[in-house]
């Protein structure tokens, strides 16, 4: 614990291993699209390649713990060692881009149909059928949609608009996955720590519902049903 080398290591391997926490938290959730994958996925990206420049001029605000460290031990970074952070940012920023291609703009249309160029249409409707391109114009157009799309989601938004098929295959990979991931841990949880019972369903359901329970309606009913029994 004397020694300032390793201690400067692991302060900066916190860093790295907070923000890749915060990328994998914000990863999720059941309104998660390919689209805001890829922005995240980008922006860290981005983030890594500025975040060596800094180290070249000794600028560690982008790393808290080990700024903080450097602060109060007065410690300066050899050039071993900053060559070494360099090098190892690299292997994020390298894998990021293996796992997670570049968008393809001829899906753009999903993410803001509103576009009435038609260069771009003809653009956007590489993917699509002659009817499906029509119907793509019909929703570019329309007001009474724009507004649609300001109060849902995109998923939502493409369940009950045409063409839908092409736009919720694109968008459902990573929001099904999630409600996938998510039964099955709350499954775990209550079979192994809570309630070791055969039948889970009813739990599960109660569980897994974004419906909030009305406690006191609930309970005052029932306070009726007994008292008239």
């Amino acid at each position: 614990m004397h020694d300032t080398q390793w201690l400067t290591k692991l302060a900066y391997l916190s860093d790295i291993f907070t923000t890749l926490k915060g990328l994998n938290l914000s990863l999720q959730g059941k309104d998660t699209t390919i689209f805001k994958v890829q922005d995240k996925i980008q922006a860290t990206r981005l983030k890594l390649d500025l975040w060596c420049g800094r180290i070249d001029r000794k600028d560690f605000e982008s790393f808290p713990s080990l700024a903080d460290f450097l602060l109060t031990s007065k410690e300066e970074l050899d050039v071993d060692t900053t060559q070494a952070f360099k090098a190892h940012l690299q292997g994020p920023h390298s894998e990021l881009g293996k796992y997670f291609e570049e968008p393809d703009p001829s899906f753009e249309w999903i993410r803001n149909p509103f576009v009435t160029d038609k260069v771009d249409i003809e653009k956007f409707s590489v993917n699509l059928s002659s009817k499906e391109a029509d119907n793509l114009v019909e929703i570019a157009t329309s007001g009474t949609l724009k507004t649609l799309f300001r109060e849902r989601s995109l998923a939502n938004f493409w369940a009950i608009v045409q063409p839908a098929e092409i736009a919720l295959k694109h968008l459902m990979p990573f929001p099904t996955t999630y409600n996938c991931e998510i039964g099955f841990s709350t499954l775990v949880d209550l079979k192994m720590k809570k309630r070791n019972r055969i039948n889970v369903q009813p739990d599960m359901r109660l569980k897994l519902s974004r419906l909030e329970p009305d406690i006191p309606t609930v309970v005052r009913q029932q306070k009726q049903y007994h008292s008239s029994h």
